[in-house]
């Protein structure tokens, strides 16, 4: 039963034109990124760039070339709007962008990961089949409908990043407006001094406009995939996702992102709704039945396969929980589980280094300044996070060995402010962190114990 609604026919329409807005969105973000400089903040500037850990040989690819290298994906986004050589166009992009979204945390944005995700669900979806330069120079590619489990997979895929967006909300500085308080006071200076609107900019930057809007998040999160998926609360539900996307878009600049997922809402349509109104001369009825389907055992494995991504992607926002330590604090478990626009993260962060002299006695420890090996973004953040703490201290231990000097200790001293809080000490600073080993899937034990001072869950 399973089975045969996965792999029963749907129209192709709605996946002919989100393939069309996805490639589009990838010549934005990529050609976007060099014109508004973030491919040189990031990649070209840096002498050095914080990969994910075990990815650090990509510092290698740091330079000038980086340029070239998102005008190179731009490209293939054009390929994949037309659907030209498109296999190629989709696999190649999807090598690219994974290498470059590893390639650095810096900037860390959970679009560049739902991005990552779904374009490796297209190298395996038939996008391509319908009103695309392919199908068109090769007739018998072309096809009037895919199967469903492309719409399902996709679906789920947005179902898991929102649920989870909604549950990370779930503590007390998102729903006090503590927050997005601190987002809307720029707002607020900007409506009263600029533009003089002293009443404008009074509710603005108000504590309870924070908490209206934070409340109207978490139930927009929470809710718009149920919305979306039945019929009689879709047109409700469309009309708020626009509002709600359009407004993170101008107020938080979050690049593409709102317009991705307002693309993916095209697949809670009737895929036959959406030819009737785009595709008038064209009937999924008229497909040719030559590949009604996958050999029984190919699809009892492809859906098992679907199933494990499916549970790997709702393990990924709770493997959190397994580890000692509120994520809000420790920052373990935050990259890939949709934990967005939750919080601000400050640090007041030195590092230093004692070098043994001859005889093996270490000398008093020196201040490394950090700009000389970082840029003033990777400095600024350097300290909020355990991984960049580490990898940074990794890095110093080996720039002091191509000097020669070695067993060269670290240590790091940081305190960091969330939501504007107080600075605690965020890292044990007697802790030698160069001699130690990364734990990749528990806790660092030279972070310090969350401040009983600092209450960041409901059960603080």
């Amino acid at each position: 039963m399973f089975s045969e609604f996965l792999f029963r026919k749907i129209d192709n329409s709605s996946l002919a034109i989100f393939r069309i807005i996805f490639g589009l969105l990838i010549v934005a973000e990529c050609w976007g990124a060099i014109y508004t400089g973030w491919v040189d903040v990031n990649f070209v500037e840096p002498k050095l760039t914080f990969t994910f850990i075990g990815f650090e040989w990509m510092n290698n690819l740091l330079g000038p070339n980086m340029i070239y290298y998102y005008g190179a994906m731009g490209l293939l986004g054009v390929f994949i709007a037309i659907g030209g050589l498109y296999r190629f166009s989709i696999i190649v992009f999807a090598i690219m962008w994974t290498l470059s979204y590893l390639m650095q945390k810096t900037s860390y944005n959970n679009h560049y990961y739902l991005f990552m995700l779904v374009t490796w669900l297209m190298t395996i979806i038939p996008a391509h089949h319908f009103f695309s330069l392919d199908s068109f120079m090769f007739p018998k590619l072309k096809r009037l409908t895919c199967k469903n489990w492309v719409r399902v997979i996709l679906i789920i895929q947005l179902f898991i990043v929102y649920t989870f967006a909604a549950i990370a909300k779930l503590y007390p500085d998102w729903f006090n407006g503590v927050f997005l308080n601190g987002h809307f006071l720029k707002y607020s200076n900007i409506l009263e001094h600029k533009y003089q609107l002293e009443g404008l900019a009074k509710i603005v930057g108000s504590i309870t406009f924070a908490q209206v809007i934070s409340i109207l998040g978490f139930l927009f999160d929470l809710l718009i995939i149920p919305a979306m998926l039945w019929s009689k609360t879709r047109s409700i539900a469309i009309k708020c996702a626009f509002f709600f996307h359009i407004f993170n878009s101008l107020v938080f600049g979050i690049g593409i992102f709102p317009y991705f997922a307002l693309a993916m809402m095209i697949f809670f349509y009737d895929p036959v709704k959406i030819q009737e109104l785009v595709f008038k001369t064209k009937s999924f009825m008229m497909d040719r039945n030559d590949e009604d389907g996958l050999i029984t055992t190919r699809r009892i494995v492809f859906s098992y396969l679907l199933m494990f991504y499916v549970i790997w992607q709702i393990y990924l926002p709770l493997r959190h929980y397994h580890i000692p330590g509120n994520v809000f604090w420790t920052e373990e478990g935050h990259r890939l589980s949709w934990r967005m626009m939750l919080r601000s993260r400050s640090n007041d962060t030195t590092v230093y280094v004692s070098v043994p002299d001859k005889k093996g006695k270490y000398q008093k420890r020196e201040k490394v300044e950090l700009s000389n090996y970082l840029s003033h973004k990777q400095a600024s953040r350097v300290g909020s996070s355990a991984d960049m703490i580490w990898q940074f201290s990794q890095y110093i231990k080996a720039d002091y060995e191509r000097k020669g000097i070695k067993d060269v200790k670290v240590f790091v001293d940081s305190k960091v402010s969330i939501n504007r809080s107080e600075y605690y000490q965020y890292t044990n600073p007697d802790v030698n962190i160069a001699n130690l080993k990364w734990s990749y899937f528990g806790h660092q034990l030279w972070i310090m114990p969350q401040p009983k001072e600092l209450k960041l869950s409901f059960l603080d």
